[in-house]
């Protein structure tokens, strides 16, 4: 039960942090002046960068121990968190296909080195942002359930 308890923290936590970026960051964001944009963008891709590979991969990974027979969980529970799992996984995929490579771009923009096509960059990418918070929020939920179900 302790294991199901950190996945669900260490997911919730994530999806907080990918709503926090959809709903609030972006958002302002796109109401600075250029240059003051570009600059907060790049940041937030270099740090994101940096951290989500492991927030996700290990997060995901919880989510797969919870799926081997050291947990016993019942098999509701386990039905949830093989969801919770298969989604997290998808996610992953998803983001190394979608969002990765337009964020190694935008890690590396300057104002005076921004591509011509940078709106529709960014455009892109917070609408696979939006896919994968969805994604990751339907995860949790199930983890959540997974909890109520052990």
């Amino acid at each position: 039960m302790m294991l199901l308890l950190i996945a669900v923290i260490v997911l919730g936590l994530m999806c907080g942090s990918e709503l926090n970026v959809a709903v609030f960051a972006h958002p302002t964001l796109n109401r600075q002046p250029f240059e003051v944009h570009i600059m907060m963008r790049r940041a937030f891709a270099e740090l994101f960068g940096r951290v989500m590979p492991f927030w996700m991969g290990g997060s995901t990974l919880l989510n797969l121990l919870l799926l081997l027979p050291v947990e016993h969980l019942n098999e509701h529970a386990w039905r949830l968190c093989a969801a919770a799992f298969a989604i997290q996984a998808v996610a992953v995929v998803f983001s190394l296909a979608g969002p990765v490579p337009i964020n190694n771009r935008v890690a590396k923009w300057t104002p005076d080195s921004v591509p011509d096509n940078w709106r529709e960059e960014e455009s892109r990418w917070d609408w696979f942002h939006w896919i994968r918070t969805c994604g990751l929020g339907a995860a949790f939920a199930l983890l959540v359930l997974a909890v109520g179900a052990a």
